[in-house]
């Protein structure tokens, strides 16, 4: 039996809105590292950054008109 987690919701989030990661990279050049947005994506990072978090929430309001928040990226999970 596993434990309760936390799990990325950003690749959903990202095909609903027509977004890619890549356009995510491209407005967040200079600021988080593309591996690290593909990895948010990927819902493959453990311990994201919160700075980095922080970031995408920034890009994905500024690609979206949208005020979205961290509860958007990330979701509690119980077996």
């Amino acid at each position: 039996m596993s434990g309760p987690r936390i799990r990325w919701k950003l690749r959903t989030l990202l095909d609903q809105q027509g977004v890619s990661a890549y356009a995510l990279t491209q407005v967040l050049a200079g600021k988080v590292a593309p591996n690290t947005i593909y990895a948010f994506a990927r819902g493959t990072t453990k311990r994201p950054d919160l700075e980095a978090l922080a970031w995408v929430l920034w890009a994905l309001r500024k690609l979206t008109g949208k005020p979205y928040g961290v509860q958007d990226l990330l979701e509690y999970e119980e077996p």
